[in-house]
């Protein structure tokens, strides 16, 4: 019997296919808010496990073969209706886009798609409208990678153009540790689509998140990645914090409704990953959808608004206005390393609260996340984005104390 959350009968009927998933502890609010929004129909490389009592069906097919996804799709919606698709895996972007047009469904236009699962159509784009950017430059060989290397300088980052796999990119300081980093790009991008050199910009790393309103998409969030020294070269996040006041929200709001404009992005949640450089914001990505179900909870906790259920409600042609209020930061500390010690204390799981303002989520098995392997995260809450990072960083030593005294 299914116990997922009773969804809203405020339109037609059917279910809404979401395109995989992940750990309990990142995914299980945001499949959890989906379940009340339409009936699930999970596809995804296993047999759903945790999922199961969120779901009213689930399929298993290769997401990495978008011809196999769809036929899974159209077999179930031979015999029952459908009302919309989503992913939060920004490698399944084309795939959503696939099913959605195939099978009717309410889509954003295709050329939007493009211009954003395309790194360097990107950065056209935005230069063409005069949005600083990136300034990505493409190559699909190794000489090319070298001539765009040559005009960018150094340091610089390589990555995909449209990455199947997270945390690809990697940083080159110098010309010797191009080529490896082009190999890397390489093997992780969508055949076809090649890589993308760009400059390593200096500033601060602050990702926008935008919701709808009477006047277009508007920024309600920005979080702030730290990444990880111990993933160098690749860039993986070890801490991200939200915080509702946000001082960089000026700086963000304007360059990124821009931004979105330029991409023909009307509406649907999205996000907008820039550095606010010593001269102005410049945008290194846009996606026209979330990319981490984990972020949406912590926004929610700092502005009330649901964008997970903003979401699901947009994959099914249908608006779910902002219920807004503001109140303090939220942040999460991701426990990662790049051996097999195990980074937490044992009987982890019975001791979720390692201080009074931080929470501890253990996984039941290591996660690859690029060259490192992700145990578990630290949940905590606070008044500013100061007193977050302090916590956080006074949690993660307790769990390290308490694995050495074990």
């Amino acid at each position: 019997m299914n116990t997922h959350a009773p969804y809203r009968d405020d339109g037609p009927a059917g279910h809404l296919v979401v395109l995989g998933s992940g750990p309990q502890a990142e995914w299980e609010y945001a499949v959890q808010r989906l379940a009340a929004v339409a009936p699930l129909l999970l596809i995804d490389a296993e047999p759903p496990a945790w999922q199961q009592s969120l779901l009213d069906e689930a399929r298993t097919a290769n997401l990495m073969d978008p011809t196999q996804v769809l036929s899974t799709v159209q077999k179930f919606a031979s015999t029952r209706p459908l009302v919309g698709a989503l992913t939060f895996h920004p490698a399944q972007a084309r795939t959503v886009d696939l099913i959605r047009r195939e099978l009717t469904l309410p889509a954003p236009p295709t050329a939007t798609i493009e211009a954003t699962t395309l790194r360097h159509r990107t950065a056209q784009l935005l230069t063409a409208a005069g949005i600083d950017n990136s300034g990505a430059l493409h190559a699909d060989t190794y000489d090319q990678a070298l001539e765009a290397a040559h005009q960018v300088g150094f340091p610089l980052v390589c990555k995909p153009a449209s990455p199947w796999r997270r945390y690809a990119a990697r940083q080159v300081r110098s010309l010797p540790e191009l080529a490896e980093a082009f190999s890397a790009a390489t093997a992780a991008t969508w055949h076809g689509t090649g890589t993308v050199i760009e400059p390593q910009l200096d500033g601060i790393e602050a990702t926008a998140y935008t919701a709808d309103s009477p006047s277009g998409p508007r920024v309600v969030a920005i979080s702030h990645a730290t990444f990880d020294p111990q993933a160098e070269p690749a860039l993986v996040p070890v801490e991200v914090v939200v915080d509702a006041d946000d001082v960089c929200a000026p700086a963000v709001e304007d360059t990124a409704s821009r931004a979105l404009a330029a991409l023909g992005h009307r509406s649907g949640p999205a996000q907008i990953r820039l550095r606010i450089t010593s001269t102005g914001p410049r945008v290194i990505s846009v996606a026209t959808h979330l990319t981490d179900p984990l972020l949406g909870m912590l926004i929610e906790q700092v502005t009330g608004i649901d964008l997970i259920s903003q979401a699901g409600h947009h994959a099914r042609g249908r608006a779910l206005p902002a219920d807004e209020r503001r109140l303090g930061a939220s942040a999460v500390r991701f426990l990662q390393g790049p051996g097999s010690t195990a980074l937490l204390p044992p009987n982890a799981a019975t001791h979720p609260h390692i201080t009074p303002y931080a929470t501890l989520r253990p996984y039941p098995a290591e996660r690859s996340v690029g060259p490192l392997h992700r145990s578990g995260h630290v949940l905590v809450s606070g008044t500013d984005y100061p007193q977050c990072t302090a916590r956080l960083r006074s949690a993660a030593a307790e769990i390290r104390s308490a694995r050495l005294s074990a």
